[in-house]
């Protein structure tokens, strides 16, 4: 009897995962439709929390609900664009969920990528963090695979972002330590996915390791997050962080989002960025 009771408990435990993110997906479609028929400062800027990240290409990393509708407002180059999510999920609790997918701006011809950090309140879902790359001509199919992710294992822990921090702090001394490839490779669970450059998304660990094998000998890929988030039931969360290349005079900024691992550590799942100016 306590067998059947258990799968019928993880049965329900699926179902209702699927409907969490079913409903993610259908706030991130209908937030793009509402941005191409408000504006940004009408349609997209009223989704972030009052602590959200924005990360615009080329721009500072915005913190605040308030900085990022003064950039916006201020900054009439803002590309118009909507967007298309090819993947997202929940946390266990429901409370916290990522999304990826393809952005297109109104002339046609172009495309490109972002990654959003969602924070349930209330009823709604609203944006902790989102990224994009700049649109870059692209002829290609913009389909996506399923990563395997959909099937992860949901792992609950405390709900502490300081344990965000701490995992986000070591990937990045084993990238100064051991360089950016091993780094990667060592932090990036199986099913994870990065926008990377070009037009396509990165898809699974050994991918995103060899998207490091032409990286400059010598040069050192160094990061630092400034602030996490994390889901109640501890099972999953996202850091915002600034990064460099001091010899290329690269300079950038991430969300990352990661998932609690069977065995407790942090691994990532997405990751994506975008430049930002010189200090």
């Amino acid at each position: 009897m306590r067998y059947l009771l258990l799968g019928f408990t993880l049965l329900l435990t699926s179902a209702d995962r699927t409907s969490e993110r079913d409903a993610l997906l259908a706030a991130d479609r209908a937030l793009s439709e509402r941005t191409a028929t408000l504006g940004l400062l009408s349609g997209f800027v009223p989704a972030f929390t009052d602590d959200a990240a924005y990360l615009y290409p080329g721009a500072p990393l915005l913190r605040g609900s308030e900085r990022i509708r003064a950039f916006l407002q201020n900054d009439d180059s803002i590309l118009q664009q909507t967007w298309t999510p090819v993947f997202g999920d929940v946390s266990a609790d429901g409370h916290l969920g990522y999304t990826y997918g393809w952005t297109s701006t109104s002339g046609g011809g172009q495309r490109g990528k972002y990654l959003a950090c969602w924070k349930r309140t209330g009823d709604s879902w609203r944006l902790a963090a989102f990224a994009g790359t700049r649109p870059i001509a692209d002829s290609t199919s913009a389909a996506a695979t399923t990563p395997k992710a959909a099937s992860s294992a949901q792992v609950r822990g405390r709900a502490d972002s300081h344990e965000l921090i701490m995992a986000d702090s070591a990937f990045a001394a084993r990238s100064v330590a051991r360089g950016a490839k091993a780094a990667f490779l060592a932090f990036a669970a199986e099913e994870a996915i990065a926008l990377g450059g070009g037009s396509q998304i990165t898809e699974g660990r050994e991918a995103i390791g060899a998207g490091f094998d032409g990286f400059p000998a010598g040069a050192v890929l160094e990061w630092w997050p400034v602030t996490a988030q994390i889901a109640p039931s501890g099972d999953l969360g996202c850091t915002v962080g600034e990064a460099r290349i001091t010899s290329l005079n690269h300079y950038s900024k991430y969300v990352t989002i990661w998932r609690r691992q069977t065995d407790r550590s942090w691994k990532f799942v997405a990751d994506g960025g975008n430049v930002r100016p010189a200090p």
